[in-house]
């Protein structure tokens, strides 16, 4: 069977273990039906960047060193030391979708996360209709489409996002009136997506269609501690009120699933993908940088005290039009724990995710104001690791850190400067309040201002449905950039460049069984 048209729906951080855990229990019908029917399998991401590297490097079919893109919509800028927001016209690299445009294929694009360009597809394209944070960083969403007329006819017959453009950060999750507003308004949120995303298929013979669902994402950081009775955080009296808003969502979206695929036909195979997971959110990002600055021999600051407390406090209530033309100076006067003088230090931490911290050297003849020179590169990196290694949770006595990484020894590519030189991916068994060596003491995360209780987990899962493909697990994963090359297949186009293989078991009519469980 030849397929005429590709129909993925993607759905950002929905863990496969709490899927595969609730749809056996009969709350997902649709997932359990998919468990009966389709292929799956795991999903590796790239190695210690899966949060903010998975969707590009899925749509480029290139690792994040090929693309500059590892934390989403943000570059740290080596020569100004700052993060920086980015928001392209044109991207380096052909997203999938660009492939298949300059084939004549026609596709369909809705809230694709931190893909930001419009004009790099033949169909449309939807931007920041319903996203989890802006697809170009800053701090609001800049609803666009392809073209420019769709943007009208969206908000006429949809309206605008429930949510209102912001990101979930946005929204107090504190009390249950608060709570059930929250978990209330993704619900609509989805249902609106679904709605508006069956309107679009229907309207076009698209040969490539793929809306994504950011929800689960969206609930999966803000509402962790309610889901997860284990969390310190855990309000029992909050949950008896509002039940499990984490699970709320993921009915929400398994509703959103069912009818996406009967919509989408027997002739269209569908591709349901879940790009990572979701966990508690123990972590030493942003807690790093004043444990850098400790085995710099330096001091830290911790931004606390009570005029920053009240700050914070009239920050909050601050209504959204007085904010939004504030926040530029709230960026500036608040560093969210990373310590200052980056220019004048020898290393210091870049934002990688909250999994895992990253680590920039300030080498000489890359930044701007270098102090490590390239031939003293390895010998500094090697002596952070062991330094880092010796680092302990100050609670438990166990290390920090359960893998510390050397970039260059698992990265190579045009865009590797734009990475972290270290990656260090904390140790998650308990949560991380603050951290202690011979070297550095004790430093913990006072003055840290942190809203989200559940974090990223890197492994994620697909399930593919068509006819002449094969229903079963495979017991070996498939690596996200593997599904560039394999839609390229599907659709008959020629392969793009990639970092991927072809996963020939969602070409239909391919038989692998060997590597297939039943």
């Amino acid at each position: 069977m030849n397929t005429s048209s590709l129909f993925i729906i993607g759905l950002d951080a929905l863990d496969k273990d709490l899927v595969e855990a609730w749809a056996l229990a009969g709350d997902l019908p649709n997932f359990r039906s998919l468990m009966d029917r389709a292929l799956q399998g795991d999903i590796e991401n790239p190695i210690g960047l899966e949060a903010g590297s998975c969707w590009p490097t899925f749509y480029f079919g290139l690792q994040p060193s090929e693309t500059s893109q590892f934390d989403g919509a943000r570059h740290f800028d080596f020569k100004r030391y700052q993060h920086v927001s980015y928001q392209p016209a044109e991207t380096p690299r052909q997203a999938i979708w660009t492939t298949l445009s300059k084939a004549g294929k026609l596709c369909g694009v809705i809230d694709a996360p931190y893909s930001y360009p419009l004009e790099d597809i033949n169909g449309i394209k939807v931007v920041d209709r319903g996203a989890h944070v802006p697809a170009g960083g800053g701090d609001y969403m800049d609803f666009r489409t392809k073209p420019r007329s769709l943007a009208d006819e969206l908000e006429a017959r949809f309206g605008p996002d429930p949510a209102g453009g912001h990101s979930s950060d946005f929204f107090p999750v504190d009390t249950p009136a608060q709570v059930a507003h929250f978990r209330d308004l993704y619900i609509r949120r989805i249902e609106n997506k679904t709605e508006l995303a069956l309107y679009c298929w229907g309207e076009h013979s698209f040969d490539f269609f793929m809306p994504v669902f950011t929800e689960a994402h969206c609930v999966g950081h803000r509402c962790w501690h309610i889901h997860d009775s284990s969390h310190p955080d855990h309000d029992a009296e909050l949950a008896a009120a509002v039940g499990d808003p984490v699970k709320d969502i993921y009915v929400a979206l398994d509703r959103a699933v069912g009818r996406l695929v009967e919509a989408a036909g027997r002739e269209v195979e569908v591709i349901v993908y879940l790009s990572h997971g979701m966990g508690p959110g123990y972590s030493g990002t942003r807690l790093l940088d004043r444990i850098l600055a400790r085995l710099d021999s330096r001091s830290t600051r911790t931004q606390d005290g009570p005029v920053m407390g009240s700050a914070r406090a009239l920050w909050r209530k601050m209504p959204d039009a007085v904010r939004r033309p504030l926040k530029p100076l709230r960026n500036r006067v608040s560093s969210d724990g990373f310590q200052p003088g980056r220019h004048s230090r020898r290393y210091f931490e870049v934002f990688a995710n909250d999994r895992t911290g990253g680590i920039r050297l300030n080498l000489r003849g890359r930044e701007a104001q270098g102090i490590v020179a390239p031939e003293d590169y390895d010998r500094v990196c090697e002596e952070l690791i062991r330094d880092l290694q010796a680092v302990e949770n100050a609670a438990t006595g166990e290390p920090l850190a359960s893998e510390i990484l050397k970039v260059r020894e698992h990265y190579s590519g045009e865009y590797l400067d734009f990475l972290p030189d270290i990656l260090v991916t904390w140790n998650r068994a308990s949560p991380i309040d603050a951290a202690r060596s011979p070297k550095i003491g004790t430093v913990d995360k006072t003055g840290l201002v942190l809203s989200r209780s559940g974090d990223h987990r890197p492994i994620g899962r697909f399930y593919g449905l068509a006819e002449g493909i094969q229903s079963g697990k495979l017991n070996t994963p498939v690596r996200v950039e593997d599904f560039a090359p394999t839609i390229s297949r599907i659709l008959n186009v020629p392969d793009p460049q990639t970092d991927g293989r072809i996963i020939a078991h969602l070409i239909p009519q391919a038989a692998f069984e060997d590597a297939v469980q039943f």
